[in-house]
């Protein structure tokens, strides 16, 4: 009996002790289990801490891109005041309306001459203004302001116009335009603190300054570029009332044409991308004039070659013109100037030689007023004038020049005159 208790106790003691181990060993085994997992957590974890930086990373770089080019396409591109209503800035200072643009050019100045009188001048009051009334729709009007021989002050619409844009290659303008003749009569506009000098060269001076080429018109005008490359080819091409000449005749035929015949103008300029500020380019127009006496044919070609890239301003051009009447004599005429002047910091040094040469009694001109280089004694047109100017331009502000000028002019049938013009131009 106690051998039996005893093994019996035993076996009890061994039961307890396996019992024991099993527990012990399922716990260890749970303890591993337990850091198994818990490890392939903290992996995963890890992953996707990993995965959601990469995607904030992308998704900020993606903001910053939008961001840049949303600010790219909404800033308007820099503009030059403005010689077509091509670029119009809509956020400018001077807005005096949503859509409408409104720049000031105005000059002051005092000028000497051999044939008259000491003066003090008021040059001119030029409104200029531009709106945008749709994405292809704009306008462009100009209003001057201009004190004449006689110091009356009179006003003048010089430009009106409406322009469709189709795009780069295609616009269209209707209405009252500087004529595409030449290249300084389209690039520069009555706005004395455009010009290098104090005026525009004789070939292209307007009529009430006894200009006598057809620098304005009334009609359509087109124009675009042509698909080129490099060469920057671009075409332009006008249909106008043409010009009238006569006794108290307004050259431009503003509202009613004498006829039913239209003036025709054509032309091609380039600029190639090789040479940055390079022009080159020619026109060719024909126009029946209006004119008392027998008809007149006029023919009138241009050639222009020029390059201003800010600091160099190198301008040369060529006219011809050829007056044929129907069963009559061929009058020629024949213009030339070349304008050269550089930049020094503020100041512009600048030369111009220039010549015109028309025949004394060319039936159109012959009805044309003296120019502003003749005598005050002068009652008529004055055929032939060439000479030298020279001068220095200085810019004091970014809105407003001086400018110094001599002149030495010949005339035909005139002694030569000398002239000393001082002018203050400026923008606002």
């Amino acid at each position: 009996m106690t051998s039996l208790l005893s093994a019996f106790v035993r076996a009890g003691w061994f039961i307890v002790l396996i019992g024991f181990l099993a527990v012990r060993s399922a716990r260890c085994q749970e303890s591993a289990g337990e850091r198994l997992n818990q490890a392939e957590i903290n992996e995963k974890l890890l992953q996707r801490i990993e995965q959601l930086e990469n995607e904030v990373k992308q998704l900020q770089e993606k903001q910053a891109a939008d961001k840049q080019a949303s600010t790219t396409s909404a800033a308007p591109a820099p503009v030059q005041v403005p010689m077509e209503p091509t670029e119009i800035d809509m956020h400018t200072p001077n807005e005096v309306a949503p859509r409408l643009k409104l720049n000031v050019f105005a000059d002051v100045g005092a000028q000497g001459y051999s044939h008259s009188p000491d003066t003090f001048l008021l040059g001119s009051l030029d409104l200029f203004m531009t709106a945008r009334l749709s994405r292809q729709v704009s306008a462009l009007g100009e209003v001057l302001f201009i004190a004449e021989n006689n110091n009356v002050i009179v006003p003048d619409v010089e430009r009106l116009l409406l322009k469709y844009k189709q795009s780069d290659y295609f616009s269209i303008s209707a209405g009252r335009f500087h004529s595409w003749v030449g290249y300084y009569n389209t690039a520069f506009n009555y706005g004395e603190f455009l010009e290098t000098t104090t005026d525009r060269p004789f070939m292209y001076a307007f009529d009430d300054q006894g200009g006598i080429l057809p620098m304005q018109d009334v009609g359509v005008n087109l124009t675009g570029r042509i698909p080129s490359g490099k060469m920057g080819l671009n075409y332009v091409f006008e249909v106008s009332n043409g010009e009238a000449y006569g006794p108290n005749v307004e050259p431009t035929q503003n509202n009613q044409a004498t006829h039913n015949s239209k003036a025709i103008n054509g032309g091609l300029f380039m600029r190639p991308n090789a040479v940055s500020g390079l022009q080159l380019g020619f026109s060719l127009r024909y126009d029946n004039l209006s004119i008392p006496g027998p008809a007149v044919h006029e023919t009138l070609a241009t050639v222009h070659v020029v390059l201003d890239d800010g600091r160099n301003e190198i301008l040369n051009e060529v006219a011809l013109v050829r007056h044929a009447e129907t069963a009559g004599p061929v009058f020629n005429t024949s213009a030339f100037y070349t304008q050269w002047s550089r930049a020094f910091g503020k100041v512009r040094p600048f030369f111009r030689y220039q010549y015109f040469n028309a025949p004394n009694n060319d039936p159109a001109y012959i009805f044309s007023s003296p120019n502003d280089y003749a005598p005050l004694s002068s009652t008529g047109f004055v055929g032939r004038i060439n000479g030298p100017s020279t001068g220095v331009r200085y810019d004091f502000t970014g809105h407003s020049a001086l400018k110094l000028q001599y002149d030495r002019i010949s005339l035909r049938g005139f002694d030569t005159q000398n002239g000393l013009t001082s002018q203050v131009a400026f923008t606002f």
